[in-house]
């Protein structure tokens, strides 16, 4: 039986020639200009031909996306924490002490303010940790510094409760860190899909890892929830799911390794579908990344601006959904904890679906697939998100049961909604950016971070500016139509840039950059030599 490698071209042929458990490592340049397809008709052969090696029945590709996944909630869901826990900490009678005019005052209830700088320390964190892991991801790959990510992460988390007691400022330097630690997820997720990814499961990989966010929402608000009302209080939240974080970032360290040929649990067969149709400049990497070429790039920057936007819509529903539900729509903190749920729970299932969907829509262009997903996300959800701030509130009905069905089905359905078809951007401009970048996928997205980083500032910041209080309906609703404003311009700027073909840069290796720039200086000296001549 032949091997995979056995099967693959070669870069003249020979250079890629490497064993399935040995990197692929060229022994002369790679033309930047020839794209070495790998052979469809040596893959079949091999998929077709090969027989049960006694691995395990489930591509393994399929077991490290899973892992991945799991590992990216529990970092979403440290940050997440603090949501809900803010509503518990205020009714924390521990945190009472005397003020100086002899008046009461609890160190645990935050005003708007407070609680802005709170969440945008995260941003804060997360913006710088997002060059750093940026780099270390280009250079190390995902292995070591997601996991060393991971257990920044836990400690950070299980410190929350102390440093809460001490001071907000001791609280807004710890949420630094749970940021700095954060921002490693979107540049894991680039790594795992350029590396692990066949690419014609591009957008399932896609929708899978990205939904983490949603799932990490879904659970982390019951979870909080039942801690709050139970003997343990709101500490005993932040100690579990820093626990909880370590276990699984151990679990990622012993089944992820950045490249397939290196896993011995991945088949020949399971190794001719990653790489089908795959370059030669996809297959070889060099943890060079031609940073200038890429944000020069057009539809990156379009991709950019539209993940920043939807981006920051998102976070902003699904972070403070609870705040809105609890001191805008009036609900307790059980009813608060469920529906605050709701949108992130659709949100998950939607977003792992169009990933299919997307891939498997054989009747449509690509680049129709792109448009039609991306208007759903950012389109029809620019509308439902307006039509959040236009749901009944306490400030306007009396409190009866008629008004509490009124929220339950305006606030809450209109809500659920938009956070739910928002999900519908892994089909969008997630994707887009992914096919566009190929090999430096893990570069674009882990720049979508920085745009993530900056919702979490912008977000708190919409709300301070255009809110008063916590439960301010009208303040709200201008929140609201302005991310509906926002959203509609990015889609429209879209349309003409979305493309599912590989970008110029993609083309650039280590390898041509070096040629390039022997070259240029070649013909510096031969301009000069000529000059010396004339002279």
């Amino acid at each position: 039986m032949p091997s995979a490698a056995g099967k693959r071209p070669s870069t003249s042929v020979n250079d890629l020639e490497a064993s399935t458990v040995s990197p692929i490592k060229p022994k002369k340049s790679i033309d930047s200009s020839e794209k070495l397809m790998v052979d469809e008709e040596s893959k079949t052969d091999v998929i077709d031909d090969e027989e049960d090696d006694g691995r395990c029945c489930i591509p393994f590709r399929f077991i490290v996306i899973f892992v991945g996944l799991l590992c990216l909630v529990a970092l979403q869901a440290n940050i997440t924490v603090i949501n809900l826990a803010f509503v518990c900490m205020s009714e924390d009678d521990s945190g009472l002490y005397m003020g100086n005019n002899g008046t009461l005052i609890n160190r645990f209830v935050y005003t708007p303010k407070q609680k802005g700088y709170i969440i945008s320390a995260v941003a804060v964190g997360t913006f710088i940790g997002a060059i750093v892991f940026n780099w270390l991801h280009a250079k190390f790959g995902a292995r070591w510094p997601f996991f060393i990510a991971g257990l920044i992460s836990a400690v950070s988390t299980v410190a929350i409760p102390v440093m809460a007691e001490q001071s907000i400022t001791m609280l807004v330097a710890v949420r630094f860190v749970q940021g700095f630690a954060f921002a490693a997820d979107f540049a894991a997720v680039g790594v795992i899909c350029v590396r692990w990814a066949p690419l014609k499961e591009t957008a399932t990989f896609i929708g899978i890892l990205m939904s983490f966010g949603a799932i990490a929402f879904t659970l982390t608000n019951p979870i909080v929830g039942a801690f709050c009302t139970s003997q343990w209080g709101w500490r005993a939240a932040f100690y579990a799911f820093g626990a909880v974080t370590t276990l699984l970032f151990l679990l990622f360290l012993v089944v992820y390794k950045d490249d397939p040929h290196k896993h011995k649990a991945v088949s020949p067969r399971e190794l001719a579908v990653i790489e089908k149709d795959k370059t030669a400049e996809h297959l070889y990497r060099d943890g060079f990344v031609p940073y200038k070429e890429i944000c020069m790039d057009r539809t990156v920057l379009v991709v950019w601006l539209n993940s920043m936007i939807e981006i920051n819509t998102a976070v902003l529903l699904l972070t403070y959904a609870p705040i809105y539900f609890s001191k805008v729509l009036g609900f307790t903190i059980t009813e608060t904890s469920y529906y605050a749920s709701l949108g992130a729970i659709f949100h998950a299932a939607i977003k792992m679906s169009v990933g299919y969907l997307s891939d498997s829509m054989g009747c449509f262009s690509e680049r129709a697939k792109l448009i039609f997903f991306n208007t759903i996300a950012a389109g029809v959800a620019a509308f439902t998100c307006a039509g959040i701030g236009f749901a009944p509130s306490r400030e306007i009905q009396p409190k009866s049961e008629a008004y509490a069905m009124k929220c339950l089905q305006a606030g809450v359905f209109m809500l659920t909604l938009t956070a739910s078809i928002m999900a519908a951007n892994a089909g969008g401009f997630f994707k887009c950016g992914a096919l566009v970048s190929r090999q430096y996928a893990h570069f674009v997205l882990a720049t979508m971070q920085m745009m993530k980083c900056a919702a979490h500032i912008i977000g708190p910041t919409m709300v301070t500016l255009l809110t008063d209080y916590d439960g301010d309906a009208k303040g709200w609703r201008n929140v609201f139509i302005l991310n509906c404003v926002l959203m509609l311009c990015a889609n429209f700027l879209f349309y003409p840039f979305a493309t599912d073909k590989p970008a110029e840069f993609t083309k650039i290796t280590k390898e041509s950059r070096r040629l390039e720039i022997d070259e240029r200086r070649r013909e510096k000296e031969e301009r000069k030599a000529e000059k010396v001549e004339m002279a």
